[in-house]
């Protein structure tokens, strides 16, 4: 079944589109509904609060998902900042209890001219938390980043073996399909 529909697709082919990240982070203190815009959204009954403030200078970033390397599991990081002493004091406390905890990032798309949801949610980043990290610098910079892993983190990782014969026979025994592999092939028809 696609994500998108073939309506989802039209939208999204136009020119005017916005995207939003939305996370639902469960923490310590509860279940929290954050988006990466400002205001609130009430989407499918749930209220995500934004949690970038350009007049307060509370910046948010989400870095874009990579497709993993050989043993590194595939991750989304978020920060936040600049955040006040209590933030820090209270994320530093709670760090232990922060790591492993879910938190499913999902996008939407949004006209910017009406502020309405052009595109439904859709759940992109199913995830756990990993340790959060407090940054610093001087006497005013503050900021926390949280790295979001992949569900699969620790379901093992791709099998960072070689595309050759005797390597699909070792994974697969009798397997003769490796024996193509590099090999250019040439069909020939007979008429």
């Amino acid at each position: 079944m696609p994500i998108y529909s073939e309506a989802d697709m039209e939208r999204l082919s136009g020119p005017h589109v916005a995207r939003t990240w939305f996370a639902e982070i469960d923490l310590p203190s509860g279940l929290v509904r954050a988006h990466n815009g400002v205001g609130r959204f009430t989407i499918g009954g749930r209220e995500w609060r934004g949690v970038t403030d350009p007049a307060g200078g509370q910046l948010v970033s989400i870095s874009a998902v990579e497709d993993p390397r050989f043993g590194q599991a595939a991750s989304v990081t978020i920060i936040l900042g600049p955040i006040s002493a209590a933030a820090w004091k209270e994320i530093k406390q709670t760090a232990r209890e922060i790591e492993g905890r879910r938190c499913d990032l999902y996008w939407a798309a949004i006209d910017p001219e009406t502020g309405e949801i052009d595109v439904s949610l859709k759940k992109m980043f199913p995830g756990k938390i990993s340790a959060p990290a407090l940054h610093r610098g001087g006497v005013g910079t503050r900021y926390a980043s949280f790295t979001v892993e992949s569900i699969w983190q620790s379901q093992n990782y791709p099998f960072g073996g070689k595309w050759n014969p005797a390597d699909q026979e070792r994974r697969f025994p009798g397997d003769k399909g490796g024996q193509f592999i590099g090999v250019k092939v040439i069909e020939v028809f007979n008429t």
